[in-house]
């Protein structure tokens, strides 16, 4: 008998978003997580990427032979891009990311994300992103839905992964 082929739909994960308060980030830039009750689903968006790239650095030397190999040099750079977002003015996760663009503070545009690919439940995976929101396109079409685009979004931890309590 064929073995059957494992698969996910993208339809179960959740993706939630909190503000990050001034108050939650300690003098050395570490920051708190939101409480539960804090985060909001992003439920108008219609698909998530998260990433995670680890730096390298190339070295040349007698034991390589002078070929140049690129090693891990112990850093890393995670990713995070959403589509286009359907604007509606009372849907608080997007008015989180709103405000957090409109920030003119250092850290007022900084948010927390929960990525949760096979939704919500115990036991789950799930990876946390600290993001700074860097932009916001509105885009009102004479047909269609009014959209927002966050295009460049910084992250500045994560993503961690981890499971659901």
């Amino acid at each position: 008998m064929p073995t059957k082929a494992k698969y996910r739909f993208g339809k179960n994960s959740v993706v939630r978003v909190a503000p990050i308060p001034s108050g939650s980030i300690a003098a050395d830039g570490t920051v708190t997580k939101p409480v539960t009750g804090n985060f909001k689903v992003l439920c108008l968006h219609n698909s998530v990427s998260v990433g995670l790239e680890n730096g390298t650095i190339d070295l040349e030397n007698f034991c390589t032979g002078g070929k140049t190999v690129s090693v891990r040099d112990g850093t890393q750079q995670g990713s995070l891009e959403i589509a286009n977002v359907t604007w509606v003015e009372d849907d608080l996760a997007v008015k989180i990311l709103e405000d957090a663009a409109f920030s003119g503070s250092e850290t007022g545009g900084w948010v927390y994300f929960e990525v949760q690919p096979l939704g919500s439940g115990t036991g789950k995976p799930i990876y946390d992103l600290i993001v700074d929101v860097l932009s916001w396109r509105l885009t009102t079409p004479a047909k269609g839905t009014i959209t927002v685009e966050h295009q460049n979004l910084s992250v500045l931890e994560g993503p961690t992964r981890g499971v659901q309590a």
